[in-house]
């Protein structure tokens, strides 16, 4: 293994003194070919620096990450420790960019953009680690109403949007640094008459010596950033996505699962099929019913939404505003988002409540008579709260309460323009030939 902290530290304080000292030699009229020579003399010790850069930067990085307290068994600390290592680890990365800069006068910049990608990857993954393990902290609770947790989960959607907005200005200052270093590469070149552009010109006539040149590629890609598109980590943009989608998926699974786990066994409910209170309510008219407690349970949550999505609502949110718009939330693929936040998540939360709740409803093997007017009261309850939610997306719903409630004539005249898998399961589930 190469050696890190040290090699760096001894070659930045031999390079600061020889910059004082030169700048004192020139004071007197020294020709150029003199100072080149002294400077292959003097930084030849170091060839094996310039020669492997990237990998003590690498290996310099990692150790940096290293010392980066990201987790605790606390929820609340590991948190604030995701918030407060987005700073540390920009700092870290623009350290290695100006160490690059003094050092080797920006020559070996190239080399340093797939060193950086693999720091950020992996401090990404180190941030996924994270929101893992606090998932699985509180897999067991997941499924009951806990707001508090709501909270936290929206807190990691802000850290979220803090380490994209840090991330893309760190990229843009680099974009803006590296067109810098090609002006003074050229001004240094027509300025050859000047004794520190001389030194500099010497030092970099080592580097080039002695090591691959980056300044086609530098030169290339500086060109390429014209294009909007072009970006100096290609891989960063897409990690960052995919962490936001993690975490608004974690964020969702707290709101949802409670209503998921009022839903579950749903199709397997004894009344649909049982006959014990058949002679009881079978002839009873349908408004002497009400909906079942867990339906209603899901009607009442849903309706408490709105005040807990409240942090949505801040117009000054704007890291949650960036994280939503890198990841998603589940159930709105291929919809047109509001700009509204909290009217996104009502229609996520209340479109994965109609499709489970169709799903249950679907895998119903038989109904009697009792349990098809208790299905549609149930149905009916939820479709009049999800259409007080503004929720647009309810045909299928209610297509599928049309076909529940249809007799058998007016079924078949509405089965023409219904889904072939939702009529025949209905069809058989109701006993209709």
């Amino acid at each position: 293994m190469l050696p890190t902290n040290g090699i760096f530290n001894k070659f930045e304080v031999f390079s600061l003194l020889t910059r004082t000292c030169m700048s004192c030699l020139f004071l007197e009229h020294i020709p150029s070919s003199t100072i080149e020579v002294f400077v292959f003399e003097l930084y030849s010790p170091y060839t094996d620096v310039f020669q492997n850069y990237s990998t003590y930067e690498q290996e310099q990085l990692k150790d940096a990450l290293d010392t980066i307290q990201l987790d605790t068994n606390d929820t609340s600390t590991s948190i604030q420790l995701l918030a407060s290592s987005i700073s540390n680890v920009f700092t870290i990365a623009n350290e290695t960019i100006e160490r690059c800069k003094q050092l080797t006068n920006g020559r070996t910049i190239i080399s340093l953009l797939g060193v950086l990608q693999t720091f950020f990857t992996d401090y990404i993954g180190e941030l996924k680690r994270v929101v893992n393990n606090i998932r699985e902290r509180h897999s067991k609770i997941l499924g009951n109403e806990d707001w508090e947790l709501f909270r936290q989960t929206i807190r990691i959607l802000e850290i979220c949007g803090e380490l994209i907005l840090a991330y893309e200005q760190f990229e843009t200052s680099l974009v803006h640094q590296m067109s810098q270093m090609i002006n003074e590469w050229h001004n240094k070149t027509n300025k050859y008459k000047q004794n520190d552009d001389i030194f500099d010109l010497s030092i970099e006539s080592f580097i080039n010596n002695i090591s691959s040149s980056d300044k086609h590629d530098f030169l290339s890609i500086v060109n390429a950033l014209e294009n909007a598109t072009y970006s100096l980590f290609p891989d960063i943009p897409k990690q960052l996505s995919k962490f936001s989608d993690e975490c608004h998926r974690f964020s969702f699974d707290v709101v949802f699962l409670p209503i998921n786990s009022l839903l579950n066994g749903f199709s397997k409910l004894p009344i649909w099929s049982s006959e014990n209170r058949g002679t009881i309510v079978a002839d009873l008219p349908s408004f002497s019913l009400v909906p079942q407690e867990n339906i209603t349970k899901i009607g009442q949550y849903l309706l408490m939404l709105p005040q807990h999505f409240e942090p949505f609502n801040l117009h000054d949110n704007q890291q949650l505003r960036v994280a939503f718009k890198k990841g998603k939330l589940p159930y709105l693929e291929d919809k047109e988002l509001s700009n509204d936040l909290t009217s996104c998540w009502l229609d996520s939360v209340a479109l994965a409540t109609m499709r489970v709740c169709m799903e249950q409803t679907l895998q119903i093997q038989t109904l009697n008579s009792t349990g098809l007017k208790q299905l549609i009261m149930d149905l009916q309850y939820l479709f009049s709260v999800l259409e007080d939610f503004g929720l647009k997306d309810v045909g299928d719903f209610r297509d599928m309460l049309e076909l529940l409630n249809a007799d058998e004539t007016t079924f078949e005249e509405l089965a023409r323009k219904k889904s072939a898998r939702m009529v025949t399961t209905i069809r058989t589930m109701r006993h209709l030939n």
